[in-house]
């Protein structure tokens, strides 16, 4: 009897009087080796994709632990971000919400990922990644301030709006019939994707659907690929392109901020006193108050958190102020008043009867 060449097991001869070089055994564990080393190599050849992939899916598992508070640090929360936390128009692209979640935008990132690092290049691709997760950020605060999200779907988006304009009028090395293969699947998958989260269908299958994030990093894609693609033999231009388009994204995220984070400042600073954390409501009313030193009900209300924190000289301050403003403020003399007691100038509080 024949044996495998492997482990020795016996092997059966079929009705040709053949056998096989290995058992079954045997054989199921050379192709799983085989796919898991195709799998790795896959993996080598598209290094970001696969780094984005990895930085997202251990974002995930910090978010499992309560302790460390990564989705609240790192969401995209629009009063937070406008009022001056910055940073979450980037964090925001690598965190979310479920399992579901994640695995879908894993699996759009590992496909359009590895076409964009085939056709663009690794560098080109990561900032693909970055600059058209903050365009979707940006755009989804803008059409509403105070709602907050995440997820790497507006950056997944920004890779097909390249893809897009890159393989349409770029200069890339591939024939015009996979030009045309990949422009068609990737505008059948954004046409989908835009109808799906428009549609109460998709609504109801993927929940709530941030579809201004989605055409924010669609967008932001269509305006770095088309010269990225063009430029596809001349990386001083790509990097051009990359430097205008962060300036462009710049621009409109300063003017979003200079025309929103006042109010989202104002109302940061409300949830705090709500929460009772006082020093929490100073330190935005500080901010509001540098930029808009004019404003009366502002300084009253940052004054009343100095006074509530037990900072009497700054409380006073802050009263006076308005009382520089408005001489007849009957809210910041009774405050005053209140601080002072019979004693004018006095840092200590009145005592209680």
């Amino acid at each position: 009897m024949p044996s495998c060449l492997k482990c020795g097991a016996e092997l059966a001869v079929n009705e040709e009087g053949v056998a096989p070089v290995l058992c079954d055994r045997c054989a199921g564990a050379a192709t799983g080796r085989a796919r898991r080393s195709m799998s790795m190599a896959g993996m080598g050849r598209y290094p970001v994709t696969a780094a984005l992939l990895a930085i997202n899916i251990i974002a995930f598992l910090l978010q499992q632990i309560p302790s460390l508070d990564i989705t609240d640090w790192g969401a995209n929360i629009g009063p937070l971000t406008l009022s001056g936390e910055y940073w979450r128009l980037f964090t925001a692209g690598f965190l979310h919400a479920n399992i579901f979640h994640i695995g879908v935008n894993m699996w759009c990132l590992w496909s359009l990922g590895r076409l964009s690092e085939r056709l663009f290049g690794k560098w080109q691709t990561f900032l693909i990644y970055m600059l058209t997760g903050v365009g979707g950020a940006l755009l989804s605060i803008a059409s509403d301030p105070n709602h907050a999200e995440l997820g790497a779907s507006g950056a997944v988006f920004g890779i097909v709006g390249a893809v897009m304009a890159g393989v349409k009028f770029g200069d890339l090395n591939i024939s015009a019939g996979e030009k045309r293969a990949v422009f068609s699947s990737a505008a059948t998958f954004a046409v989908i994707n835009f109808v799906l989260g428009f549609s109460q269908i998709g609504r109801g299958v993927f929940g709530t659907v941030d579809n201004m994030c989605h055409l924010g990093g669609f967008v932001t894609g269509l305006l770095l690929g088309l010269p990225l693609g063009a430029f596809i033999r001349n990386k001083a231009l790509q990097v051009a392109t990359v430097l205008v388009t962060s300036a462009v994204l710049f621009a409109a995220g300063r003017e979003l901020f200079q025309t929103r984070g006042g109010e989202a400042q104002k109302y940061v600073a409300s949830a705090y006193a709500k929460q009772g954390a006082y020093g929490m409501q100073a330190e935005y009313l500080e901010k509001y108050t540098h930029d808009h030193p004019g404003d009366e009900q502002a300084l009253l209300e940052l004054g009343t958190a100095y006074a509530r924190m037990g900072e009497y000289d700054k409380a006073s301050e802050a009263f006076r102020h308005v009382l520089a403003l408005n001489p007849n403020s009957a809210e910041a003399k009774e405050a005053l008043e209140e601080l002072h007691g019979a004693l004018p100038g006095s840092n200590a509080p009145p005592e209680k009867k």
